[in-house]
This record gives structure tokens, C-alpha cells and sequence, in this order.
């Protein structure tokens, strides 16, 4: 190849080079202080692309580890995402006079399909504190707590004023707008809820008719000629109903309470409007008042259904409390149908779960998935995984929130300071049914000869027939430390 042709293949070479390249090597050649910057830029790069990469992980780590969460352990000692504590709770409103903060979303796969549209919150409002009037685009299911209140709602065009009390579970519905105060001048009102938005999935929003300081009406969005047109008066008189409250929780005189409180009743009283069906009706329940569904000397459960309360039937909700005598435990249950949301009212113990995983022959334990087809996956050398199941536990207080899905067992064991009580909101509950799985209304005692003999074998059926019968005690057992002391119960309810 000449000098000619070698210019022109040189050319050509150069030509299908990007002008980025050129460049580059250029500047290269020129001197050696660019191309270091590059080097270290390009290392630099890579370090925080690294951290960025590990950052993720970590965050991805601190929210449950979701996508490896039954991989790393055969036991979770943090309960997640079955369980929350408060710091899973977030400020909604907070003054000097009271607090609401609402839970997390039950945003985990394993959650999001059965309780992932429903949240929880929590209220405290001090003496004499009121809540500012407002609606919600959301069902509110709630449970009192402590103390003693005034609640006033206005719907279906009346008001009707309720006293309300600790134990107390009472349902309104969306849109209803709503105010209430604390009518105790020394104790606190504590109400736990749960609110199922009707608007988006898993969100709802406030709205306040009436501002306030640092509070906005929503009338503040319409324009001054609807407002005047909406309300038939004059600009300046609109002034009016922009409120002047001071914050959504703030404290009146004993003179307004009193006055709030004078046309109050357990069943609703109050000013004009068309009368309700009793189908319609609302009003507060007290779960203590309910015959207990099972009680002995290590714990007691009440709970109202549909049955009682027809806004729970339409929302196939129900709400009871398990309150357990301190030591005790619940014996292992599931629910066939209902996801259990429970939040621990009083006392501290622990609870127990088993969740379902699968187990290869090294050891190594995963979450059971499902191929399209609804059969189980196999393992990498064809064999089918064995099943197994994964222990989800934790300590809990006053305050955890506990989710408890259908179909799977579960236990709840009280601490030896005190008694445990626990609200559960029941998720799904129609047609829904407890099996107990041990104690004297253990379903497993159903079972038949040939069916023990067939599982057990011959020589195990007489031990397995020993061991379900040995336990007499139904639905509240004494707990591991009573049975260690030789069992029984502490009856100091």
C-alpha cells in the first residue's frame, strides 16, 4: 500500500470515529493532566454509583427487605411486615392540646391485596380539647379507648349528638362531617380507628368546612362570584365562614363543653332533619357490655358482627377485643376468610405467626411462589421444593399494630406485668369462621381413626390422640411460664 493509500484508509478510519473520540485522543495526546481528570472522574463516578447502589439497598433493607424477607432466617424477631411499632406512625395534626397520627400504608405484596385499601390511626386529645368540624372520604370504624367524649355528626341533613366512652365502637360513614371534644377535665380521650378510603385506595383526605388559624376551609378554592352566588350574600359577609378556631385540636372553657354536652345521649339527639330507619341508624356499641363469646379464668373475648351493627355488615367488617389474663395465651387460631388488623390497647407480651415458605435440600428457605399455572416452582436440578413454614414474631405494647391474614396460624401470649387487651378489626368478615387448633374446642380432635392411623401410624395414633386431648382449657390457655410453674391461671381480671 502506498503513501496515498495509507492517507486515505487513515481517513476513512478517523471518519467512522465519533468526533467525541477524536477529541478525546486528542486532548490525550496534547498533555497527560486531562486524562487523569478523567480517570479520577470516571472512578468517582463509579464510587457513587456504588453508594448509590448500596444506599438503595439499605433502604430497600430498612422497609422490610421485601423481596428477600424468608431467604436470610428460618424466625423474624421483627415481626415484619406483620408488624408495626410507633415509629411506623406518622403526625397527621399535632397541637399542645392533642395528636393524631396515622400508621403507614400496608403497602408490602404480601398485605396490599387484603387490608392494602384501609389505615390506621390514633387519637389523643387532652382535657377539654375539640376537634375542629370536618369530613372524611372515608369510612371510620373506631374504638374508645380511655376517657369519655362528646361526638356530633352531621348527616342525611341532621345532627345527632352522642356521648361516647371508653370501650365504645361506633362506625361513620364517609362524608359525614364531624366534631367532638373531650369532656373529662382531667383524663385524656383516646380513640383507636380504623378508615377505609372511598376515594383512592389506601389515602384519604380532610376536609374542614370552617378555618381556623393555620387551618384552610375548603371553600378558599371557589371563586368569590360562586361563593356569592352559592351563599347568596356579599363578598365581606363570606369573611364569616373562614373561622376563627385556632388549629384543628384546640382547647374551650368547661362552659362550652358543657353546653356541647348538654343535648348528648348514647342513642343520638339532636336538631331538625328527616328520621333514620333503624337499618341506618348509628350509634355507639360498648364491646364490654357484649356477652363474652369465650371466657375462663385466663381471658375473655367480645366481639359485635354485622348482626349488632349494620354498617359493619355493609362494610363485612367486625370489631372485638381479646383481653388476656396476664401469663396467658391465646391458643394457636386462624381465620378462614377475615385479615385481622390488630392494635394492642393495654399490657405488653408477645405474639407468634406461622407464615408459609419453602425449604430446598440445602436448608435455604424462600417464600412459596406459583408459576402461572398454580403449580408450586421446582428447584434448579427439577426437584420439587419441600414446604415449610417460617415463625413471624415479636414483642409487643400498647400501641403495635399486628396483621394477621387469613388461613394463618397465630397466637398471642400476655407478659407477666399485666393483662394484654387487644382491638382486632376484622377485614373480610363475612362468612368468616375462628379454628381454634388446640385446647378442648380444637378443631383437630375431628379428625377420624383412619385418618390418624393414616398420618400418625398405628404405633403414633394413641400418643397423637394423647397429645390433642391433653390440653381442656378452651380458646385461653395458660401461658409457657404458668405451664412451667405447674399451669393455672391468674383470675385477677
Amino acid at each position: 500500500m502506498d503513501n496515498d493509500d495509507k492517507a486515505l484508509a487513515e481517513h476513512h478510519s478517523l471518519s467512522r470515529r465519533s468526533p467525541t473520540s477524536i477529541a478525546m485522543k486528542t486532548s490525550v495526546a496534547r498533555s497527560p493532566l486531562p486524562a487523569l481528570a478523567l480517570v479520577l472522574s470516571l472512578c468517582l463516578s463509579l464510587a457513587f454509583a456504588s453508594k448509590d447502589v448500596e444506599e438503595a439497598g439499605w433502604r430497600r433493607g430498612e422497609e422490610e427487605g421485601r423481596e428477600e424477607w424468608g431467604k436470610r432466617q428460618s424466625s423474624s424477631e421483627g415481626g415484619r411486615p406483620y408488624h408495626f411499632g410507633e415509629e411506623s406512625f406518622r403526625d397527621w395534626a399535632r397541637t399542645r392540646h392533642g395528636q393524631f397520627k396515622v400508621l403507614e400504608r400496608f403497602d408490602d405484596e404480601l398485605l396490599r391485596g387484603s387490608v392494602g385499601d384501609y389505615r390506621v390511626a390514633c387519637l389523643d386529645a387532652a382535657p377539654r380539647a375539640f376537634l375542629q368540624p370536618s369530613h372524611y372520604d372515608a369510612d371510620e370504624i373506631f374504638y374508645v379507648k380511655e376517657g369519655e367524649g362528646v361526638l356530633v355528626v352531621l348527616r342525611k341533613g341532621k345532627r345527632e349528638s352522642f356521648c361516647v366512652k371508653e370501650g365504645d365502637v361506633m362506625v361513620i360513614p364517609a362524608g359525614s362531617i364531624v366534631y367532638s371534644a373531650n369532656t373529662h377535665r382531667s383524663r385524656w380521650f383516646r380513640v383507636v380507628m380504623l378508615l377505609k378510603p372511598v376515594a383512592t385506595p389506601g389515602r384519604f383526605e380532610e376536609f374542614f368546612p370552617i378555618g381556623g388559624q393555620g387551618l384552610e376551609s375548603f371553600f378558599s378554592a371557589f371563586s368569590d362570584e360562586v361563593l356569592q352566588a352559592a351563599f347568596n350574600s356579599r363578598r365581606e359577609e363570606l369573611e364569616s365562614i373562614r373561622g376563627q378556631s385556632k388549629g384543628e385540636i384546640w382547647q374551650a372553657s368547661e362552659e362550652q363543653i358543657r353546653e356541647l354536652s348538654r343535648s348528648c345521649s348514647r342513642g343520638g339527639r339532636g336538631g331538625a332533619g328527616s328520621g333514620s330507619s333503624k337499618e341506618e341508624e348509628i350509634k355507639p356499641r360498648s364491646l364490654p357490655s357484649q356477652k363474652p363469646i369465650y371466657s375462663n379464668k385466663h381471658g375473655r373475648m367480645h366481639i359485635i358482627t354485622g348482626d349488632e351493627c349494620s354498617h359493619l355488615r355493609d362494610l363485612e367488617m367486625e370489631v372485638g377485643i381479646a383481653n388476656i389474663t396476664r401469663g396467658s395465651m391465646m391458643a394457636p387460631r386462624y381465620s378462614t376468610r377475615a385479615t385481622k388488623i390488630a392494635v394492642v390497647v393495654e399490657g405488653n407480651g408477645y405474639f407468634e405467626m406461622a407464615c408459609p415458605h419453602k425449604t430446598d435440600s440445602s436448608g435455604r428457605s424462600e417464600r412459596r411462589e406459583h408459576s402461572e399455572h398454580g403449580r408450586e416452582e421446582e428447584g434448579e436440578q427439577g426437584q420439587k421444593k419441600s414446604r415449610g413454614y417460617r415463625q413471624v414474631r415479636a414483642q409487643i405494647k400498647e400501641g403495635s399494630v399486628i396483621v394477621l391474614p387469613a388461613g394463618h396460624p397465630a397466637t398471642f401470649v400476655a407478659g407477666n406485668e399485666g393483662n394484654l387487651a387487644v382491638i382486632c378489626f376484622g377485614v373480610g368478615s363475612s362468612n368468616d369462621e375462628e379454628v381454634f387448633l388446640t385446647g378442648g374446642n380444637s378443631l383437630l380432635k375431628q379428625l377420624d381413626a383412619p385418618a390418624k392411623t393414616l398420618v400418625f401410624g398405628e404405633q403414633g395414633r394413641e400418643a397423637a390422640d394423647r397429645v390433642i386431648g391433653a390440653q381442656t382449657e378452651s380458646v385461653f390457655l395458660a401461658g409457657p411460664q404458668q405451664q412451667q410453674r405447674g399451669g393455672g391461671g391468674v383470675s385477677d381480671m
